[in-house]
């Protein structure tokens, strides 16, 4: 049968996508390693920004995102726990915390008011399985409450004279709490601080606070409210959130990153968005949302050009040869955050974690989902000689693409129907 000849006049987004300023920033993260006796890296702190503590929400809402939804933890820490400092609606469970309690250690700054409202929480992350570290501990003794409730407890050694040092080593040693020394500056103070016997060691002498960076894209607002009021169905089945998950490429990366990361429950690597939902669930998702929100992130609109990336995603699913697996949707979802970073391929594919094939198939166009990406890619250069090379008909593409394109047009008019609503 004579194959059926390309119709004149089907629509070709152009290659370049304009992408709203504010949808592409850099975010950056600070850490300082924790120490033991032996020197040893065991932990890190994470900081905000430069390696300063900042005890907003926003900030800790930043802080939690570039660890494990840019960076993801193992980048950052490796095997090793990560120690972040959070805010009182964290603790108290008003702002729901979005990762789970493995390699987490939560800390809870001593200057906080306590009150049966926060030592109920930090007994309820306690009982979920977080690890408690009381910080910038002087003696207070509004604090005795909480160090029946903590794991650590870590003391600003430059702020203490000798005597009131040991007093405060001695009484948290008689409650069975590890203690951390911060601010090490000189091998005289190390050696003072193992002599009272702590355990855990921070400050210039083993590490100075040092900053990590990664150019991402940010989620929107609009598909953060939309996905707010279909997760408050009870009923709601996560994999139907996909679609509107994958019209937002920045948060598409983010739980990626998440489902993949250590923290997160699993060892396994990731090969699908889907995938990726189902490890996630819906109530942890709620929590990322929530996150997302107070963290300040784009207001850019997704019309404005991030639709291009869905109607490329929705395509290569249609066209691979085994559309159930949805890995095909994943890749050109990835292939479409490399170029609104315009960063390589490759790239993408390590920061998000996602498994070999998936990579294989979006660099090297591997499998029948690289197959599908690369014609995809080359329709959308109006290339039909490249389309033939992938074994694919250029009508069956247009067809598809054209397909794709509106069905991703119709959900971003839904998602800015929010904002009007």
């Amino acid at each position: 049968m004579a194959e059926a000849p390309v119709p004149v006049g089907l629509p070709r987004v152009p290659a370049q996508t304009r992408v709203p300023a504010d949808a592409v920033r850099n975010v950056r993260v600070g850490r300082q390693g924790l120490y033991d006796a032996r020197r040893t890296l065991v932990a890190y702190e994470v900081l905000f920004h430069s390696g300063e503590k900042d005890v907003s929400d926003r900030a800790t809402s930043q802080v939690i995102a570039s660890t494990f939804g840019t960076f993801g933890v193992d980048r950052i820490a490796g095997s090793r726990p990560v120690f972040i400092s959070f805010t009182r609606a964290f603790l108290t469970g008003v702002i729901p915390i979005p990762v789970e309690p493995a390699g987490v250690v939560v800390e809870i700054s001593a200057t906080m008011m306590v009150d049966a409202e926060l030592l109920a929480g930090v007994e309820g992350l306690r009982h979920d399985g977080y690890r408690i570290a009381l910080c910038d501990y002087r003696g207070q003794p509004e604090c005795s409450a909480l160090l029946d409730l903590v794991d650590y407890v870590k003391v600003d050694v430059p702020a203490h004279p000798g005597w009131q040092l040991a007093e405060l080593a001695a009484r948290v040693t008689e409650r069975g709490r590890d203690l951390i020394a911060g601010g090490i500056e000189d091998e005289p103070t190390l050696a003072r601080v193992l002599e009272l016997g702590f355990g855990l060691f921070q400050g210039p002498l083993l590490e100075k606070p040092t900053v990590l960076e990664r150019r991402t894209l940010t989620p929107t607002q609009l598909v953060c409210v939309r996905l707010l009021r279909e997760l408050a169905d009870p009923e709601l089945d996560i994999i139907r959130l996909e679609p509107t998950i994958g019209s937002d490429p920045g948060l598409a990366l983010r739980l990626l990153r998440t489902a993949n990361s250590a923290a997160s429950g699993t060892m396994r690597q990731v090969s699908s968005l889907r995938q990726a939902l189902v490890i996630i669930g819906p109530r942890r998702l709620r929590s990322w949302v929530v996150l997302i929100l107070l963290e300040g992130p784009s207001n850019a609109s997704p019309a404005d050009g991030l639709w291009k990336v869905l109607a490329r995603a929705c395509a290569c699913r249609v066209l691979a040869p085994d559309p159930v697996d949805d890995m095909a949707f994943t890749v050109g979802l990835l292939s479409g955050a490399a170029e609104l970073l315009a960063t390589p391929p490759e790239v993408v594919a390590e920061a998000a974690g996602v498994s070999r094939e998936v990579r294989d198939a979006l660099v090297s166009g591997l499998g029948g989902a690289g197959a599908a990406l690369h014609a995809v890619l080359a329709h959308e250069r109006d290339d039909d000689e490249g389309i033939a090379a992938t074994g694919l008909a250029p009508y069956a593409v247009s067809h598809a693409y054209l397909e794709s394109l509106s069905e991703s047009l119709r959900l971003v008019e839904e998602i800015a129907g929010v904002s009007d609503s």
